[in-house]
């Protein structure tokens, strides 16, 4: 037993060897006995520990300048509950409404109405204060002119040329249906040639593809108004005469019962391109 010894705190028999017991912890020393356990350390004083006051005034804080410990800065806007969606938070004291521009007292469809009752007004009173030439004038026979193989030169040329041409070809269809000087009638001649429209004597014609008709023993008489319904082209087919022509400026009322008496002319005026005269040649 001269290699073991006994642990001093619990007298467990350990090796000489062994510098703690292995079964209470305790610190063996070589050769004797364990020296007895030193005094523990007195713990260290408590000092008081002191916060000092908040600064008066200190911009260098976080969060800003205060002032008595209160921020100067507008506080943030309160994050709303849920989850963040990452857009940019607005502070609702910053967003100012966009106010409506003010409406206008006359709306543009008064306005727009009103430009068009005063245009009215005012044709109306033009129309009444300046009445066309024709409507004033006394009918004028014209004098009568060649047919005309050049380009005319005027939009009234015009005019006179279209309502004579077709007053050309219309009393060529008279001739050939009158073959036993038999009064026409109207739906006769519109089976002859039904691209015009043939009136009665008495009815006017508005337009140079109206034809007013006038049809008696041995005479026929036909009336073919311009289109700016000035002109009046009359054409009159006899068995003891042939066909004569005259044409009539400032006419009111173009009907094949109106033709005058007299500036009777063989000339068939027109274009040069007409359909060949009535006899065919």
């Amino acid at each position: 037993m001269r290699d073991m010894k006994r642990c001093p705190n619990c007298g467990y028999i350990v090796p000489a060897a062994w510098t703690e017991c292995r079964r209470c912890a305790a610190v063996l020393t070589l050769g004797g006995g364990a020296p007895p356990p030193a005094p523990a350390a007195a713990p260290p004083p408590r000092v008081p520990i002191t916060v000092p006051p908040s600064p008066l005034d200190d911009a260098l804080l976080p969060g800003g300048a205060r002032v008595t410990s209160h921020s100067t800065q507008t506080p943030l806007p309160e994050r709303p509950s849920g989850p963040d969606t990452w857009l940019p938070r607005i502070d609702p004291a910053l967003h100012t409404a966009e106010t409506e521009p003010a409406r206008p007292r006359v709306s543009k469809q008064a306005i727009a109405i009103g430009a068009f009752v005063l245009v009215c007004v005012i044709g109306a009173g033009y129309s009444m204060t300046h009445h066309p030439h024709h409507e004033s004038s006394a009918p004028t026979i014209l004098a009568p002119r060649e047919p005309l193989a050049g380009i005319p030169t005027s939009l009234a040329d015009v005019v006179r040329i279209e309502a004579e041409s077709t007053r050309h070809t219309a009393l060529s269809v008279i001739i050939s249906a009158a073959t036993n000087n038999a009064p026409l009638s109207t739906a006769e001649l519109a089976g002859l040639q039904p691209g015009y429209h043939w009136l009665p004597g008495n009815q006017p014609s508005t337009t140079n593809t109206e034809i007013s008709v006038s049809s008696g023993p041995g005479v026929d008489v036909i009336a073919v108004s311009g289109t700016n319904k000035d002109i009046c082209a009359y054409g009159r087919w006899s068995t003891a005469a042939g066909p004569t022509y005259v044409t009539m400026a400032h006419v009111k009322s173009c009907t094949a019962t109106s033709a005058p008496s007299n500036g009777w002319s063989t000339i068939a005026g027109g274009a040069a391109q007409d359909l060949p005269n009535e006899l065919g040649s």
